[in-house]
């Protein structure tokens, strides 16, 4: 088939102006929203039809979660060692290697599609998605860079698509009890939160990998179709399939993987979005790789009537301490969310956010008979799935992570903590420009250009 031309630093430039008007779409609230009157496409009086593309590693849940509310009707992936436990499931399903040749060919057969590739890719195959007027769900974080972010939020809105990022926790009870919780004064006024997790559990921090006669390159793999719009370099082992994140071109570290879930509960809750300063400091990032650890702090100004707030982030075994008012034998789980407040503290010590715990002891005892009245709408059975599903059989209302209300002001919150890993100083963030005041050396990162493949 014809070389895709999409991705040149051409049609970027072209595009970016969807990305302008991204800046003037409001700020979500992971709300149950009435249905956007511009949706279209919404299938009525029969199941979605829904095609996968990498349907390995991560896609194998989302084939789990998503083929029991929709038809399967296609299967993409570059491997097909690693597709082969998926097109046993769904022998009828036609099979692909090229997202752009399953598109083209089964355009009219399509209602939606679920991305589970590397994060690289994200970007190229939704918006291909979105401008042929298919819904899509893409795993988080919804894309590379915050400006690729910027582009599938204006054509989401354009194209009048049902959409959704995968961070199960928008969808699950923990972040509405948090924010209803913290609404209610619960621990008083929220000055400071800290996340942290047990990532990476893929190597960083280490020279990259090499190309070794030793190890060839498997013959099911399509590597040209693997490396997609990232440039070009020769196989090696210890990249795919699963060691990829800690790559600068392919994916976002320890903070892309899991930022959009630990962030999600703190940012809902707090309104913790728009212009903010971002510090950092790691082990050091070299050879295209990120760093073997981060603690990264993100100064959030007052935002209209609420306070400052700092929100912190650790991986690679850095934890914050423990606050005064926990137990003595309180142990700080792999994975977590501290919010100290002016009265006391909230821990969760769940990934997606959970149902967290109230200190001092004192506190939680006079909480526990006088608990805040639940006032933020649910989502049913609490699924990220039904949600979007819901959404495009006019069932429901807007999925609660879509990314015009809300999946990519999360997802831009989060990279800019890696927009700071890739400074020597703080970052000062302009969200009405997309800029990093003062450092135009950064653009590379923010607007990236693009391999043609």
């Amino acid at each position: 088939m014809k070389k895709n031309t999409l991705f040149t630093r051409r049609h970027f430039l072209q595009t970016s102006a969807l990305a302008a008007l991204a800046t003037a779409l409001p700020l979500g609230r992971l709300r149950a929203a009435p249905a956007a009157p511009g949706f279209r496409n919404l299938v009525s009086g029969r199941k979605v039809r829904l095609a996968f593309v990498g349907i390995g590693g991560r896609g194998n849940s989302n084939i789990d979660g998503l083929a029991p509310l929709a038809d399967v009707v296609a299967l993409c992936d570059v491997d097909f060692a690693r597709a082969r436990q998926n097109f046993a499931r769904f022998p009828l399903a036609p099979r692909y290697r090229d997202y752009r040749q399953m598109l083209e060919e089964m355009h009219d057969r399509i209602d939606a599609v679920a991305i589970s590739t590397t994060d690289h890719m994200h970007f190229p195959i939704a918006l291909a998605a979105i401008e042929r007027g298919k819904h899509v769900y893409v795993e988080k974080p919804l894309s590379h860079t915050i400006g690729e972010a910027r582009i599938l939020k204006a054509a989401a809105a354009k194209h009048g698509v049902v959409t959704q990022m995968g961070n199960q926790g928008a969808a699950r009870e923990g972040c509405r009890v948090t924010k209803e919780w913290i609404d209610a004064g619960v621990i008083g006024t929220v000055r400071e939160v800290h996340c942290w997790t047990n990532r990476p559990i893929w190597p960083q921090g280490m020279p990259a990998p090499r190309p070794d006669a030793a190890s060839p390159l498997p013959p099911t793999l399509e590597w040209d179709l693997w490396q997609g719009v990232a440039p070009a370099r020769a196989y090696a082992p210890g990249i795919a399939p699963f060691n990829w994140r800690g790559f600068l071109d392919y994916g976002c570290g320890a903070l892309g993987d899991m930022g959009c879930h630990l962030f999600n509960a703190p940012v809902f809750a707090l309104g913790l979005s728009g212009d903010v300063t971002v510090s950092a400091k790691h082990s050091g990032i070299a050879d295209g790789i990120w760093p073997k650890w981060s603690v990264i702090t993100y100064q959030f100004p007052a935002r209209g009537s609420r306070p400052p707030v700092k929100l912190v982030w650790y991986d690679g075994g850095k934890k914050p301490g423990k606050p005064d008012s926990f137990e003595a034998d309180t142990q700080l789980a792999g994975n977590g969310t501290i919010y100290l407040g002016d009265k006391g503290a909230l821990y969760d010590t769940n990934t997606y956010g959970g149902v967290p715990r109230v200190f001092p002891v004192e506190l939680a005892k006079k909480f526990a008979s006088a608990r805040p009245p639940k006032t933020i709408p649910r989502i049913v059975k609490g699924s990220i799935y039904m949600d979007w599903i819901n959404a495009i059989t006019s069932a429901g209302p807007a999925p609660c992570s879509n990314f015009v209300d809300y999946s990519v002001d999360l997802t831009e919150t989060t990279l800019l903590g890696n927009l700071a890993l890739l400074s020597d100083r703080p970052v000062r963030w302009d969200t009405a420009s997309a800029t990093a005041v003062g450092q135009p050396e950064l653009n590379q990162y923010i607007n990236k250009t693009y391999r043609s493949f």
